[in-house]
């Protein structure tokens, strides 16, 4: 595996791909291909509870530009922060491509915007409660 592998040498859309706090996935495959027949399924469904945590790409090899580490298909390539982590040549079996994606993926969170206050503290309910202003029912009003 060639994770020192620059980012500029890389199509533009991979480029774009990879600029993101995510995890990214990409699968690729081919449409002619025995065994991406077998794996793609397999790797929809263990990819799925992880759709909200990663972004995960399954690409046609046939479609989309070529990618210098892609030899074969079915290759499953891992990144975070632009950085490769694993290469998959094939999937393996379901039980360890879903300990791949644990470990890979894990629960990545988003992270928290600096300075930023929570807009609906105390202070701001206590400021906001003394400026309320009451407005009187219409049952005790004067009638003229």
């Amino acid at each position: 595996m060639s994770a020192s592998l620059p980012a500029a040498t890389l199509p533009p859309v991979y480029r774009k791909a990879l600029k993101t706090w995510r995890p990214v996935i990409l699968y690729f495959a081919n449409e002619h291909c025995p065994a991406c027949e077998w794996a793609g399924p397999i790797f929809r469904q263990t990819a799925e509870p992880y759709r909200h945590r990663a972004n995960v790409y399954m690409l046609d090899t046939s479609q989309s530009p070529r990618h210098p580490l892609v030899t074969g298909t079915p290759t499953v390539l891992f990144y975070r922060n632009g950085k490769l982590l694993k290469k998959l040549k094939g999937i393996g079996t379901e039980e360890t491509l879903a300990e791949d994606f644990a470990h890979y993926v894990g629960k990545t969170k988003a992270p928290a915007a600096p300075g930023r206050k929570s807009e609906h503290d105390l202070v701001w309910l206590r400021r906001a409660l003394r400026s309320l202003c009451m407005v009187t029912r219409a049952s005790h009003r004067v009638r003229g």
